[in-house]
């Protein structure tokens, strides 16, 4: 089984374990001014990381949803300013970004699924509600290169999809950590 994360935006990580092993993680922007040219550089992109790692599985963060509301912006008297959203365009590179990325799954015979962000955050650290950086300091537990947050959240895909997989890999990424256990004492898989 050979599988790939991936945090899909104008910044995507990816993420890919064969396994119970830990292969590589990065992060990258994808090629172009439009979105047609996004999609093509997206296309090429996921066509080559198949093909190089022979891919099985690829587990996607569930696009933002349409109706998400940003915090508004601290003001000067400590208060807050209204809540916004991101601009429509976001929405539509997103989700054009992730039909490209289902479609040549599709293409490819490789399984392909969403997974929610409070899920994939869940099993990778234990805390469906875990931050960025949080997710980031559980990657590094694996890989101590890593230093991209969109690289740390697609390991953290690719870990929860694993363990959708194969019920061998399916305990919550926190319980396998004991902070009381030192660091060098640790075996991630």
């Amino acid at each position: 089984m050979i599988l790939a994360g991936l945090d899909v935006a104008t910044v995507t990580g990816f993420a890919i374990l064969k396994g119970d092993s830990y292969v590589t993680a990065g992060a990258f922007h994808w090629q172009g001014k439009t979105s047609g040219e996004v999609f093509r550089h997206c296309r090429r992109i996921i066509y080559k990381m198949i093909d190089k790692y022979q891919i099985t599985h690829v587990g996607v963060e569930q696009p933002l949803r349409t109706d998400i509301e940003l915090p508004g912006r601290a003001l000067e008297d400590g208060s807050t300013g209204p809540a916004t959203r991101p601009p429509m365009k976001t929405f539509q590179r997103i989700y054009g970004l992730c039909a490209v990325v289902e479609e040549v799954c599709a293409a490819q015979s490789v399984d392909h699924r969403y997974i929610n962000q409070g899920t994939w955050r869940k099993a990778f650290t234990g805390n469906g509600h875990a931050t960025k950086q949080e997710s980031l300091a559980y990657a590094q537990l694996i890989d101590r290169t890593i230093t991209s947050l969109d690289a740390a959240e697609a390991l953290g895909v690719a870990w929860c999809l694993r363990g959708l997989l194969d019920p061998r890999y399916a305990v919550p990424r926190g319980d396998l950590f004991d902070p009381q256990i030192p660091q060098n004492e640790r075996t991630p898989f």
